[in-house]
């Protein structure tokens, strides 16, 4: 009995990318495109907010070196009992005068012929001359101090935040020109994990028909029992790898999410149809021009920032050893009772005065410090220049990953066609009755194979090109970093 053709199903498009990637973008308007994905994670993903932290960070640091100009406003307040010794002879106290008195009456006896009291001149032991009183102390108070010059010490410590500033500021937009890649490469992970769950599921459906369709026949008295088994057997042989398809769909998904500051399991839809839009490059500048674009890359210009702010911090260092002039005011109250702390006017107590701190030797302690940051400085240098040297590497071998996408990938399109032609073409002729079920089996799995190579040669063809924009210092998007 001759094989009974089945209906087939609407003739799929001619790229097979094209068709699974249908299934992992919805239909919504709301669907997330690649340009929306990157602003959102530059906005809300935690790299994001880490370099919005480090911006906040250095606000504080900067404020730190400005308050070295601001004067230092400090309260105290003390309370104590102690004693120490004072000599009296320090101050040139005169002797006692003793005077005669009556022994019995005690009264005092004058002298008649001068009418004056008479004066004891007998010698006696002389009395203590140094006294140690035990006192009570109570102070309260506040106290101002300000820096009048610091002999270029303030000066130094603001340009080398500033120099620091643009550093992090370059340091920064590099790494939003990275998360932009991190994020295109999530998103078309998910893109492509989804697309390749589609072309399992698809070929899945095919081999069930063909499956179906041998086993009808065989039930009709048509066909051999072998190509039944065969077909059911390769069927099975799919599912596994639907369901790692499946795994991986939801874990680049996840994936996604993560790095787009979302909760894990949204369900994003994603806009495939939308391309970022980005300029083609028709060829790499000359030697010249390319040394200028080195320079001009964030991650270069931080390099060399951040050698500049090193050796400005060894310079203020070194500045350490210079006088620094200041002037200091308090003004409070000193009580030795407790009813006298409120007396502002009688037990006021203030000083006013200018002073000066010259360091003249620490044990060469901040000099020595002052070459560490120096050989920081250097090594700084030398890993610029090696990295200038990798980076023209790095430009090379994007390049040349550039142009051969472009042949990569129509080299995978007329593939995929091809594959897709040969697959419909046996199929028609195994369901009129015509070819070898091998065949039919071998042309899906080249069909599948070749949908799989499309994915990879689309996906590295938009990788290729936004990996050359980084390596030439540009974003992938026109947003400049604040």
């Amino acid at each position: 009995m001759p094989n009974k053709p089945l209906s087939l199903t609407a003739r799929r498009g001619a790229l097979a990318f094209a068709a699974a990637a249908a299934l992992c973008a919805y239909a919504g308007a709301e669907s997330l495109t690649l340009e929306q994905a990157i602003r959102e994670a530059m906005a809300n993903s935690e790299e994001a907010l880490l370099l919005k932290e480090k911006v906040e960070r250095f606000d504080a640091l900067k404020q730190q070196a400005w308050s070295g100009g601001f004067p230092r406003v400090s309260a105290y307040a003390n309370v104590g009992r102690g004693a120490s010794p004072f000599d009296l002879a320090a101050l040139d106290f005169p002797a006692p005068t003793r005077y005669t008195s009556d022994p019995v009456t005690k009264d005092l006896i004058v002298d008649p012929a001068a009418n004056r009291v008479h004066v004891d001149n007998t010698p006696q032991q002389a009395g203590p001359t140094v006294i140690n009183v035990a006192q009570t102390r109570m102070s309260y108070g506040v106290q101002v101090d300000q820096s009048l010059f610091s002999f270029g010490r303030l000066g130094q410590a603001i340009r080398t935040a500033g120099i620091q500033e643009r550093a992090n500021t370059s340091e920064r937009r590099r790494s939003i020109q990275q998360l932009q890649l991190q994020v295109l490469d999530a998103y078309y992970g998910a893109v492509t994990a989804q697309a390749r769950l589609g072309t399992f599921e698809a070929s899945t459906k095919r081999s069930s028909e063909t499956a179906a369709f041998l086993e009808s026949n065989f039930k009709m008295g048509a066909g051999r029992r072998s190509d039944v088994l065969r077909a059911i057997t390769f069927n099975k042989s799919l599912e596994p790898q639907r369901l790692q398809a499946q795994r991986d769909a939801a874990a680049a998904l996840m994936a996604l999410n993560r790095v787009l500051g979302r909760s894990l399991e949204v369900k994003t839809e994603l806009d495939t149809a939308t391309h970022l839009v980005m300029d083609p490059v028709s060829a790499l500048p000359d030697s010249q021009a390319l040394e200028s674009i080195i320079n001009e890359r964030p991650d270069v210009r931080a390099l060399e920032l951040n050698r500049q702010s090193l050796e400005g911090q060894a310079k203020y260092l070194k500045m350490q050893y210079l006088p620094a002039l200041g002037a200091q005011g308090k003004l409070g109250v000193l009580a030795y009772q407790m009813k006298q702390l409120g007396e502002f006017k009688d037990n006021r107590e203030w000083q006013v005065g200018v002073g000066l701190n010259w360091p003249l030797f620490d044990g060469m302690g901040m000099w020595s410090q002052a070459r560490q940051v120096q050989s920081d400085a250097r090594s700084l240098g030398l890993a610029g220049r090696q990295a200038r040297k990798m980076m023209r590497i790095e430009i090379e071998n994007a390049w040349r990953d550039y142009q051969s996408a472009d042949t990569s990938l129509a080299a995978a399109q007329q593939a995929i066609t091809a594959a897709q032609a040969a697959q419909e073409m046996l199929s028609q002729d195994f369901r009129a009755g015509k070819g070898m079920l091998t065949d039919l089996l071998e042309a899906d799995q080249m069909y599948r194979d070749a949908s799989f190579g499309y994915l990879a040669a689309n996906y590295s063809r938009v990788r290729s090109q936004a990996a050359l924009r980084l390596a030439l210092g540009k974003g992938l998007i026109n947003e400049e970093v604040q």
